[in-house]
């Protein structure tokens, strides 16, 4: 791992998961607080594409000093210096990640599922977002984890930072808060979110 909890002051504890294709939504990124971070994610594959697309939002959020994660792309992270890169949880990708990017400057993020995922990100990965903690309106089909479940993962692991992620508000986060979930990472619960 490259960072350690004791520079976690440093990691915001809410983050937008930013679609740019959506409209709505890079009207939320322009008015959001400095205090949360910017994920952003793509569900194409051609990501040097996706890149040179939210190019222009990079530099927005360097502007204005918001730390952003992108999908993992080496020529992109030497280029603009993200607080973090978004990996795949698998052998492959661990294996891949972990043997190039020994001295990288970035924390690696990823999405947790399962125990499975849980296994493969321990020890590897610095930031992890188990999801989905409640019914989503992005994936209604996936089924979220349950209360027991969810704890046990927020326990499984014991350096990296933990946030929930799907269908999180600022009112249902308090029914799963406890001890080892740093924050969260949400969609639709930044619809009104200002400027402060």
């Amino acid at each position: 791992m490259y960072y350690q909890i004791k520079k976690k002051s440093t990691i915001p504890k809410e983050w937008f998961f930013f679609k740019p294709e959506n409209f709505l939504d890079s009207k939320k990124l322009r008015n959001l607080s400095k205090k949360a971070g910017v994920i952003f994610f793509n569900n194409n594959l051609d990501i040097n594409n996706f890149l040179k697309k939210i190019e222009p939002l990079l530099c927005f959020c360097r502007k204005r000093k918001i730390k952003f994660v992108i999908p993992f792309s080496k020529f992109w992270g030497n280029r603009y210096n993200p607080f973090g890169m978004m990996v795949e949880i698998d052998r492959k990708s661990k294996k891949i990640y972990s043997t190039k990017n020994k001295h990288r400057r970035y924390y690696t993020v990823a999405k947790v599922h399962n125990l499975k995922e849980a296994f493969l990100a321990r020890g590897f990965v610095d930031l992890i977002f188990l999801s989905p903690v409640f019914k989503t309106n992005s994936y209604p089909d996936k089924k979220p984890l349950s209360k027991y479940i969810f704890i046990s993962l927020c326990f499984f692991f014991k350096e990296e930072l933990v946030f929930a992620l799907g269908g999180v508000n600022y009112t249902n986060i308090r029914s799963i808060k406890n001890k080892k979930l740093y924050g969260f990472g949400a969609i639709s619960c930044f619809k009104n979110y200002e400027k402060i």
